[in-house]
């Protein structure tokens, strides 16, 4: 059969347009952010950023045949960046809350956390969350611990770009305490001695958060290529191989 220019021309722009939306389909667009290790930080001596989540976004990406396009924000700038529809998904240490689910929908839960307490070695004063009433808190921005300290009475709450920066903060002694979630205070102070020698990790537990990866309210398609890529990775061993990388020890058995 022969085509006049015209129609070869408009059928060849229509065979573009399907070639560059399949293209489009099989990205599958992520943000982390670099200060919140295990999950996710950057690596001192390559630059790169690293950890639980983004070895598991990557090992998710092969499980759902996608082309991963991974790329590194502020905590505070993903959620904005799904609903201006410029990504996908944000990895980034999510909780699960009410507030957040007004504005994103969330995959299934992969893993359980907790806030905890971190004090300058010596301090008497701060055993538990009800001693921080009027007391000085310093938290890492737009996290669930910033929320959480932000309701506790007459605290008064600096915020900062990463929970090691909170840290030094109250070093500095301008703070008494901060509040992050356990794991990454754990791995915080485990790679750096100095800050261990410096300060005690209290074992009181405000809450048990349970983090998932984020997307738009509407996407409910990628909610279940993503919830089926967790379960599937969970079933082959990727998932508890890369919990024991990260936090060596065994993924919770009812996760994800």
């Amino acid at each position: 059969m022969k085509f006049s220019t015209f129609t070869r021309t408009a059928l060849a722009g229509v065979a573009a347009l399907m070639i560059c939306g399949s293209a489009a389909a099989d990205t599958w667009r992520v943000a982390t952010e670099g200060t919140f290790p295990p999950f996710e930080f950057y690596n001192s001596q390559t630059g790169e950023v690293q950890g639980f989540e983004v070895d598991l976004v990557k090992a998710m990406a092969q499980k759902m045949g996608k082309d991963l396009k991974l790329e590194t924000l502020g905590f505070d700038a993903i959620i904005p960046g799904i609903l201006s529809g410029t990504l996908d998904t944000g990895a980034a240490g999510f909780s699960i809350t009410p507030e957040r689910g007004k504005r994103v929908l969330f995959s299934i839960p992969f893993y359980k956390s907790g806030l905890t307490i971190v004090v300058p070695k010596g301090s008497t004063g701060i055993a538990d969350f009800k001693d921080l009433e009027g007391k000085r808190i310093s938290v890492q921005l737009g996290t669930t611990s910033m929320t959480y300290a932000k309701q506790i009475k007459g605290a008064k709450v600096s915020t900062f770009n990463s929970a090691g920066d909170a840290i030094l903060n109250m070093l500095a002694g301008n703070a008494d305490a901060v509040i992050n979630d356990k794991p990454v205070t754990d791995y915080i102070l485990a790679q750096n001695k100095n800050l261990a020698a410096q300060t005690m990790h209290l074992k009181p537990i405000a809450t048990a958060d349970l983090f998932a990866m984020v997307m738009a309210k509407d996407n409910t398609k990628l909610k279940g290529e993503i919830d089926k890529a967790l379960k599937d990775l969970k079933a082959d061993g990727t998932f508890n191989k890369l919990h024991e990388k990260w936090f060596g020890v065994p993924a919770d058995p009812e996760l994800p």
